[in-house]
């Protein structure tokens, strides 16, 4: 009877699970398990041939420089088209734009002369560009040569300033004096210039002190006042004896004071702005004496008519060797010491022919008296040149104003075969090739490159 029972109650357990109610929504056929595959490893590129490691991929955003090129030469156009417009500032962040877009191709070097021009028209001052030529030179450094000091005493000056002071006042007591006697100039003309070059040259070192004139502000006055002198006399004595006339001491020493005089007033100027050193003025001695020998010399070539003619050369070439000398003066390292070798040399070449001329002279021609001038002229050339080639190393860097040493000339002149810096020295340079400009207009490059012959600085 027990069986029974428990086979009745699991028969009911069977019905109740059958009777179950279904889920419509469910799906009748059994769900299938999804497998996702795995990523596949990235493949590692073999290495080189060389065994090189393979090169690193460009990043995600690297852009393509084609693309970059074009996106820059539409900035650079906008940036042009706003420079016409006036409108500088944007012209100019444009153009910057353009040069971090592409820095190295076409629109950059466009976009820099945008730049360029905007802040010239904004008033943006340019940055100046470092000069990396390199410049040959003459100049010998020996390992441990030391170069010599800077003398950078202050002198006085009032040696050269009593020097000078005498021989002006000298010469226009003399020239006083010699009015006071028809007969014999000479009588009155001696002691009234002892007289008047003694009180010069009490005064003068007061005046120069008065002042406070260095000596090389009293040379250059000095060296103004005696070719003056010596110039002005030369042309009285000229225009004395022209076509036969009398040449005085009287007419003589009127010209020499006149233009000592003249020498004095145009020399100021130079000594207040302290443009020459004393080796300045050395050279300028030398080469008016040089052109007031070579004047002679000249003459002796060219056997004119008049005797007036000699003096009228020499006046000349003193004149010439003044003006060359203050226009080279201040491009020269020059001192007095050198400028005394530079001399005698200069002597020396000029004095060798007249050697030749005490055993050619002819007392029945002029062959012998032209043959010496021309050798002698060609000879106080030669000379000069041969002093300053065997004195270029003499004194260097010693051709210095009184108290200060010299600073080194700027070199600012721009690449040209000839180039002037920005103080005025006129020097050799290079060979420099550059292309031409782009124009902002078109954008197209001109063709072509450019050689500069001469360039300045101001």
């Amino acid at each position: 009877m027990a069986r029974w029972l428990s086979f009745a109650v699991l028969l009911a357990s069977a019905a109740s699970a059958h009777a179950q109610p279904v889920d419509p929504y469910a799906d009748p056929k059994p769900a299938t398990p999804v497998l996702v595959p795995k990523p596949a490893p990235a493949p590692v590129a073999p290495p080189s041939a060389w065994g090189q490691p393979p090169p690193a991929p460009a990043p995600p955003n690297a852009q393509d420089p084609t693309l970059a090129e074009q996106i820059a030469s539409s900035l650079v156009d906008r940036a042009a088209e706003l420079i016409e417009a006036k409108i500088f500032l944007d012209a100019k962040q444009l153009a910057v734009e353009a040069i971090v877009k592409s820095p190295n191709g076409p629109a950059a070097e466009r976009a820099r002369a945008i730049i360029k021009q905007a802040n010239a028209a904004l008033g943006i001052a340019e940055p100046q560009p470092v000069d990396d030529r390199v410049k040959i030179t003459n100049d010998k450094v020996v390992d441990g040569e030391t170069p010599p000091p800077v003398d950078t005493t202050v002198r006085s000056g009032a040696t050269a300033s009593m020097v000078h002071g005498a021989l002006f006042a000298g010469t226009v007591g003399a020239m006083i004096g010699s009015f006071f006697s028809s007969n014999n100039e000479a009588a009155g003309a001696v002691p009234m210039g002892i007289g008047l070059g003694a009180v010069g040259a009490l005064t003068a070192p007061m005046i120069a002190k008065h002042y406070h004139a260095d000596e090389a502000q009293v040379r250059t006055v000095g060296a103004g006042s005696v070719w003056g002198g010596a110039i002005g006399g030369l042309i009285g004595a000229t225009t004395q004896g022209a076509n036969g006339g009398h040449v005085n001491g009287s007419g003589v020493l009127v010209g020499a004071t006149i233009g000592s005089s003249i020498g004095i007033i145009s020399t100021v100027g130079f000594a207040q702005d302290k443009k020459f050193t004393r080796g300045d003025v050395a050279l300028i001695d030398t080469f008016a004496a040089t052109g007031a020998v070579g004047g002679l010399t000249i003459g002796m070539l060219m056997q004119p008519a008049q005797n007036e003619a000699y003096t009228l050369n020499a006046a000349l070439g003193a004149a010439a060797g003044v003006v060359v000398g203050y226009i080279a003066a201040p491009q020269t390292n020059t001192t007095p010491r050198r400028m005394i070798r530079v001399a005698g040399l200069t002597l020396a070449g000029g004095a060798l022919p007249f050697l030749l001329y005490a055993g050619i002279h002819d007392k029945h021609g002029t062959w012998d008296e032209r043959l010496t001038g021309g050798l002698s002229s060609l000879g106080l050339v030669g000379g000069s040149i041969l002093g300053f080639y065997l004195t270029r190393h003499v004194d260097e860097g010693l051709d210095v104003r009184d108290g200060a040493v010299k600073k080194a000339d700027p070199d600012d002149a721009p690449l040209a075969v000839l180039g002037r810096s920005s103080a005025g020295n006129w020097n050799l340079g290079g060979i420099g090739v550059t292309p031409l400009s782009t124009t902002l207009v078109t954008g197209a490059a001109q063709r072509g490159m450019a050689v500069s012959l001469v360039g300045a600085t101001f």
